[in-house]
């Protein structure tokens, strides 16, 4: 019997507890010893469009055995997921954690809300948590409104875009916007405008940066008058989940070469969740930098685009080195690519024929641009020397222009002496990128061509392969055609000799 009053009293405490958590409305697990103590709204009676804040506080109590490991904690409408949290930490015995739950409306009336707590004690065991929150949005006022948003993922240096939407009738004026933080740094935290119109809204851009990654607050304030010049003020607060700092950039470069030049293009890409600022890029070859470039920030997920001509560039390795500044300290990256200036226009005199022409030659070819800009003005001609002597028609022949990987068809008769010529001079002349060039290639008479390749610009043409002047120094010519034209011609003579001795028979 000693022990039956222990056994009441307990039960009557147990009770009493019982009832307390149930006013209070703590929802636990017993389990883990988890439960949401409370949730608070901010602002207590939202309006359309307006950021709305629903702070929850779990605590894990002092009578647990074990820590909890919270694995998600969601804001749920009907068993609809509003917004949700996801690992947001580890609770030990006794502690307590805040986590703030931001989301907004779109229709007026009551709302009645959940927080959902899901996790795992460390000795295994899983729990499920529930929190009842009720909430009533009003209509939206027709006056100035405050938003905060980021367009990209919020790092601990992100870009913040505060929006004041004008709903009023009229216009207000003086408008002075603030935006502050207690982890938050920014370079100018306060702006003005003259005014906003009557149903105008105005996006003002902030370059925010974060003492940590974590959850961030951030407030705007708005002050201004309204249409009847009396002072107004709003303010608005937004929770961001900040990512930590990643700093990923890529430096590509390529050879471009197009309208008879040649440039490097580079881009640098930011691949990470900081802007990249101060960027410079520069052009290194032989260990000595040759051209430098002022580039603008890139932010995130964006391309930066520099082109460097080939007047500044040399031939070979160019390393291209990307400078930049993120998170407040230096970085840079590197790439290399191999470069080579751009060919100018060249002409050489290809697929050359000789062709006999009574006392004369023809020299059919083509004049060929193996450069890689166009030529102008191009003229080749015979150059009359003591074996060589250019005649008509066409001791000349005007080429003219000729584009990159174009040729151009000649022709040019010139007389030989003797049967010991065994090249004819041909001056080519033309004007390439500006600059006139000229020089006297060689064409080989026995072979009937140029030998290739013209010779480099300011070098001596090459020589011709040796050989004799042909048949009687009139290059290739067909001996075995002229020796059946000379037996036609007797066979044709004798027949006339036999007809006329016929003829002159009857006459005897």
């Amino acid at each position: 019997m000693p022990d039956r009053p222990r056994f009441v009293t307990v039960a009557v405490v147990c009770a009493i507890l019982v009832g307390a958590a149930a006013v209070g409305g703590v929802t636990t697990a017993a389990s883990s010893h988890i439960a949401v103590q409370s949730a608070t709204v901010e602002p207590t009676v939202p309006r359309v469009g307006e950021d709305v804040t629903i702070t929850a506080t779990i605590r894990n109590f002092e009578s647990s055995p074990a820590a909890a490991d919270i694995r998600q904690v969601t804001l749920r409408q009907n068993n609809r997921i509003v917004e949700s949290i996801d690992d947001p930490g580890t609770i030990g015995p006794g502690g307590t954690v805040t986590l703030p739950i931001t989301t907004s409306f779109e229709s007026t009336g009551r709302k009645r809300l959940t927080v959902w707590v899901y996790g795992e004690s460390s000795d295994g065991a899983a729990f499920n948590v529930k929190y009842p929150v009720t909430l009533t949005v009003e209509e939206r006022d027709s006056d100035v409104q405050l938003s905060l948003s980021s367009p990209d993922e919020p790092s601990t240096e992100t870009r913040v875009n505060v929006t004041m939407a004008n709903g009023a009738t009229t216009n207000v004026s003086n408008l002075r916007l603030t935006l502050s933080g207690p982890n938050a740094t920014l370079d100018d935290p306060e702006r003005v405008a003259a005014s906003l119109g009557a149903g105008t809204e105005r996006v003002v851009e902030y370059d925010v940066t974060f003492a940590s990654a974590g959850r961030q607050s951030l407030t705007a304030t708005l002050d201004y008058r309204d249409g009847d010049g009396s002072p107004q003020s709003t303010t608005v607060s937004r929770t961001f989940a900040v990512d930590p700092a990643d700093v990923d950039a890529e430096l590509d470069a390529v050879v471009v070469r197009e309208n008879g030049t040649a440039r490097i293009d580079a881009s640098l890409t930011n691949f990470g969740n900081v802007p990249l600022e101060r960027v410079r890029i520069r052009a290194e070859s032989g260990g000595e930098t040759v051209v430098r470039k002022l580039v603008a920030d890139v932010p995130t997920e964006t391309t930066r685009e520099v082109s460097i001509d080939e007047s500044s560039l040399p031939a070979g390795e160019v390393r291209l080195r990307a400078t930049y500044e993120a998170v407040g300290e230096r970085h840079e990256t590197t790439t290399t690519v191999d470069f080579t200036p751009t060919t100018d226009g060249n002409i050489s005199l290809t697929g050359i024929e000789i062709v006999p022409t009574g006392t004369a030659i023809r020299l059919v070819g083509s004049a060929s641009n193996t450069g890689e800009t166009p030529v102008t003005g191009a003229v080749v001609a015979v150059v009359g020397t003591e074996r060589v002597t250019p005649v008509a028609p066409t001791k000349d022949y005007f080429v003219g222009n000729v584009p990159a990987g174009e040729f151009t068809s000649f022709e040019l008769t010139a007389r030989l002496a003797g049967n010991r010529t065994d090249v004819v001079p041909i001056r080519v002349s033309y004007i390439a990128d500006g600059e006139r060039y000229e020089r006297v290639v060689e064409v080989s008479v026995a072979d009937g061509s140029g030998g290739g390749a013209a010779p480099q610009r300011g070098g001596d043409a090459p020589d011709g392969p040796p050989g004799g002047g042909g048949f009687l120094g009139l290059g290739r010519i067909d001996v075995v055609g002229i020796l059946l034209r000379l037996g036609l011609l007797v066979a044709i003579g004798g027949g006339a000799v036999y007809w006329w001795q016929r003829r002159r028979r009857p006459e005897q």
